[in-house]
């Protein structure tokens, strides 16, 4: 088995991020890690100020950036898995943002942009293609969690330091509801604690076999609620 990310953000992918691939892909090989899921933000605010002056082109700069971080992943041995944390689209001006894993490039190109759909359509569009789909931070101040009917999973442990995530009350929630548990840092910047990931077999190298992991499997989580919380607490303090 091997320690994966599956909740980290890049330079110019998401503006909230300063982290480039390189620097990203160092740190965690550091701390042991063997892969990450890259999982850019997909929400029209940003979507639209990706370079391109059409759809096409702003969904091509979204895979380009992927792409980078495939390229220099395999330059340091590293696996790269496709994602994207995606604003889905509501009724109710809910905030509520959920990973997507196993798509490619092509999906990306022949499909409207993702932020575009609601949560039920964005589930059977992964139910129909066997993708992974499963909602991140859910009991994050501001945030409601999704109709659970509609989703594979959601993060019990979201381990970023700048924020609130109650992740004891998001565990009770999800096995309540019998849902797939997930962990991810919800990495951004250079220097950023690394505190999540996953464990999935070693001979997992494509987005589609982690997606059908995960969908079949419980995944042995990576939790650093120490650091979560001694860092957390700090940061309140100051």
């Amino acid at each position: 088995m091997i320690k994966i990310e599956t909740h980290c953000h890049t330079y110019l992918g998401s503006p909230c991020a300063t982290a480039f691939p390189e620097t990203l892909i160092k740190e965690y090989k550091e701390k042991g890690y063997g892969g990450a899921v890259l999982t850019n933000h997909y929400c029209k605010a940003y979507f639209d100020n990706y370079k391109g002056e059409t759809e096409q082109e702003k969904k091509q700069f979204f895979i380009d950036l992927i792409e980078d971080f495939e390229k220099t992943a395999h330059e340091l041995n590293f696996k790269a898995f496709y994602g994207a944390e995606i604003l889905v689209k509501t009724t109710d001006n809910a905030f509520r943002e959920f990973i997507l894993v196993g798509f490619d490039k092509a999906f990306i190109m022949a499909n409207k942009p993702l932020f575009n759909y609601t949560q039920t359509e964005l589930f059977e569009i992964a139910e129909k293609n066997r993708f992974f789909l499963y909602q991140t931070h859910p009991q994050r101040k501001t945030i409601v969690f999704g109709d659970t009917k509609y989703m594979h999973g959601a993060e019990s442990f979201n381990g970023h330091i700048n924020h609130i995530n109650r992740n004891e009350q998001a565990l009770e929630f999800i096995e309540k509801h019998g849902l797939k548990k997930m962990s991810g840092t919800d990495y951004h910047d250079a220097g950023q604690p690394i505190t999540a990931g996953i464990y999935i077999p070693k001979g997992i190298n494509d987005n589609l076999s982690l997606a059908n992991y995960l969908r079949n499997n419980q995944p042995k989580l990576i939790c650093d609620e120490d650091t979560y919380k001694r860092l957390l607490r700090k940061k309140k303090e100051l």
